[in-house]
């Protein structure tokens, strides 16, 4: 749904950030730690680097577990 929702779009509701982008990156990003794999959706993939990209932007300590291992 989120990819779709992410076609022709920068962000969920168009194209600034808003407090629904913020909330859901958690959740989509560690996603391959739990072996969800990602890499079929290029919208989500590259909301996620655009998401990455804002200032002052802190990422989580990447793990090797799931996907990642």
């Amino acid at each position: 749904m989120i990819e779709a929702e992410l076609h022709g779009r920068s962000f969920l509701l168009g194209d600034n950030p808003v407090i629904a982008d913020i909330a859901l990156y958690s959740y989509i990003a560690n996603a391959p730690e739990g072996n969800v794999d990602i890499s079929a959706y290029p919208s989500v993939r590259a909301w996620l680097a655009r998401i990455e990209a804002l200032p002052g932007f802190v990422g989580f300590r990447k793990t090797k577990i799931g996907l990642a291992a």
